[in-house]
């Protein structure tokens, strides 16, 4: 892991995020790239210079922004490492998204909520809309993790074959924190699996990460959201990761398994796509 991303908007979610990201970064030697994003309709990077000297106070508040972050940062979040700072000017989720592709990130790291948060609301719209047309993890949080809760992971899944191929992309996290990783499949009336059918692909999933810690773990429940709930709860697990499928063009109105569980509890959530 090389590159982090983190868009910052001054929220306590989001310094939850950037405290996250450099436990991460301590462990793993990733650099951290903290985008901020001053929102507007107006896709200030693909203007000519001439057409952004018309967009004054746009200009003002990203210089503002520019000046001031540097310092902050230094006092909410200080650490050994420096952190690359990135002001733009946009829409936020299509410039984290930017961000991202511009640095070669490898882990995208958000709070679960920005500075317009209030109480009893769903994830915000930023996030959904980054954990739907990402193709980087992004690991959400609402509490900063510290070293100690990366020492265990679940990996919810139903262990088909592309779930292998997701947890490549974060193989190299969980080895950075040595973490033991608890495979978890979440059992429901609706769709009972056999347990031999879970142990074999679980099983499978294992072939070829013998340098990793699993346990192997079945949890019946009347829901999957639930399920993960709970079995984290028992096991004192604080994160998650969770495969997802391609959401990019699905309406804001189907609300994923990922968003379900990040809303309705506390653990930070990892989502992947294969």
């Amino acid at each position: 892991m090389k590159t982090i991303v983190i868009p910052f908007d001054f929220s306590p979610y989001s310094l939850a995020a950037l405290k996250t990201a450099q436990k991460v970064s301590v462990k793993s030697g990733a650099k951290i790239i903290c985008v901020t994003v001053i929102p507007s309709e107006v896709d200030y990077d693909k203007l000519s210079d001439e057409a952004k000297l018309k967009y004054t106070e746009l200009r003002e508040e990203k210089e503002e922004a520019e000046r001031i972050l540097p310092d902050y940062i230094h006092e909410v979040a200080p650490a050994k490492a420096d952190i690359v700072q990135e002001v733009r000017i946009g829409v936020p989720n299509e410039l984290i998204l930017r961000v991202a592709e511009e640095f070669s990130a490898d882990l995208i790291v958000m709070g679960a909520y920005g500075k317009g948060y209030s109480q009893g609301k769903f994830i915000g719209s930023t996030l959904q809309k980054v954990l739907r047309k990402s193709t980087v993890p992004v690991l959400a949080v609402k509490e900063a993790l510290d070293g100690n809760d990366f020492r265990k992971i679940a990996f919810a899944s139903t262990f088909h074959p592309d779930s292998k191929q997701a947890f490549a992309k974060i193989k190299s996290l969980v080895k950075a924190f040595k973490s033991s990783v608890h495979l978890l499949f979440v059992n429901t009336p609706d769709k009972f699996t056999s347990s031999d059918e879970v142990k074999k692909g679980m099983d499978l999933f294992q072939s070829g990460n013998e340098e990793i810690v699993f346990h192997q773990h079945t949890y019946n429940d009347g829901e999957v959201e639930k399920g993960i709930l709970g079995f984290c709860q028992e096991s004192g697990i604080k994160w998650l990761a969770v495969v997802t499928g391609k959401h990019d063009k699905s309406p804001t109105y189907q609300i994923s398994t990922t968003e379900t569980i990040l809303f309705k509890g506390d653990l930070g959530i990892l989502s992947v796509k294969v």
